[in-house]
């Protein structure tokens, strides 16, 4: 494709990188509401009642029709040149699929397929690696921008970080989305699996949460506890 200005500033717009001093302003304001989410899940107190907020029928059937990550295992989502040759939406990319629910869900103008996303996501730098000492790349997971960046400007959607747990269910009511990073050896009660998974928050009642997980073919519920000792980053997307 010829570069042109408006294709270089969109590639400037969705691209994974950004400037040491934007870095910087981003770390500091990430470790700021980091600790404030953890102060006020420290705080929480569980729920009165019986259901808060649950997911409407056309939600339900859409996580119903999302293709089951595990089912991908023939869309690529590596950098070959980094000597991955082996990683597939299936085994990595529950945030492509995520990103495609989203999609979806707030019927964005901009239809993209999880193959395509899946490439885009390499391309644009959001696919993580790391370098080792003998040169070769170890293998990072999805680059958190991909919600703070990617998704919003690709969708037209908006996005925040999940600074109070409070914000959930305040989210829940106006059919935003909450997106949840969470820690497979806590989420998964695989105290051996050291990876993260993306997951969407749909309702809400007195037991616990209801998601969409990637991995499901319906919504499931994850009682308060797993997912707040679990809860690495979050973020409300919205339109």
């Amino acid at each position: 494709m010829k570069n042109t200005t408006e294709t270089i500033m969109k590639r400037e717009m969705l691209q994974a990188s950004v400037g040491p001093d934007i870095y910087e302003e981003l770390k500091k304001a990430w470790q700021e509401e980091a600790n404030s989410l953890q102060k006020s899940l420290e705080a929480w107190k569980e729920p009165e009642g019986g259901l808060l907020y649950a997911a409407n029928i056309e939600t339900a059937e859409l996580v119903e029709s999302m293709p089951l990550q595990s089912s991908l295992t023939e869309i690529p989502f590596r950098d070959e040149s980094k000597g991955d040759l082996t990683s597939t939406v299936a085994s990595s990319g529950c945030a492509i699929v995520v990103a495609n629910f989203l999609e979806q869900y707030f019927d964005s103008d901009k239809r993209v397929s999880i193959e395509l996303l899946a490439e885009l996501a390499v391309d644009f730098g959001y696919r993580g690696y790391k370098k080792q000492d003998d040169g070769t790349w170890r293998k990072m997971g999805m680059n958190h921008l991909w919600f703070d960046k990617f998704v919003p400007r690709c969708f037209t959607l908006k996005s925040k970080r999940v600074s109070d747990v409070a914000q959930v269910l305040e989210a829940l009511k106006t059919r935003e989305v909450p997106v949840l990073l969470v820690k497979n050896s806590v989420y998964k009660q695989d105290p051996e699996n050291t990876d993260s998974h993306f997951v969407c928050v749909l309702g809400i009642d007195k037991h616990g949460y209801h998601l969409y997980d990637p991995e499901y073919s319906q919504i499931i519920r994850c009682e308060f506890e797993r997912i707040h000792k679990s809860i690495r980053i979050g973020w409300i997307i919205s339109r």
